[in-house]
């Protein structure tokens, strides 16, 4: 994620954490909307903030907002249905991951056709490069 963004997502959750504490000091019954903010902020600055794929040597590694993956890249069965990676599991057992949270160098909910085919060959370009 470009570090723009990054920064503009993590001054977001700081105001955020100072609006529920400011919340909290005004009114003593609005705790647990102050603790949802908190906890909301935290996701947003730590978690959404880092979201995206990482490709390493031998793995590629997934962020997502609640959850990361690593698929060993001789796991990796097939990226043609990007954004899913399809990939088999040390028990053998096939699986799918989908890694559309951002694809290209922009913020991106909704990845056009563009960006998703550019990252589908960077990921096939990645691996195909195995030895």
């Amino acid at each position: 994620m470009p570090r723009r963004i990054r920064l503009i997502l993590q001054v977001a959750a700081a105001i955020a954490v100072a609006f529920a504490v400011t919340l909290v000091l005004a009114q003593r019954d609005a705790w647990l909307v102050s603790a949802v903010l908190v906890v909301v902020a935290g996701l947003v600055a730590f978690r959404w903030a880092r979201t995206g794929v990482d490709l390493s040597e031998d793995e590629l590694l997934v962020r997502g907002f609640a959850f990361s993956t690593r698929i060993r890249r001789d796991r990796i069965v097939a990226v043609d249905r990007f954004p899913s990676i399809d990939w088999r599991g040390a028990d053998g057992v096939m699986r799918e991951t989908l890694a559309n949270a951002f694809v290209g160098s922009r913020f991106s909910p909704n990845p056009s056709e563009a960006e998703i085919a550019v990252a589908r060959a960077e990921l096939q370009a990645w691996l195909d490069r195995r030895g």
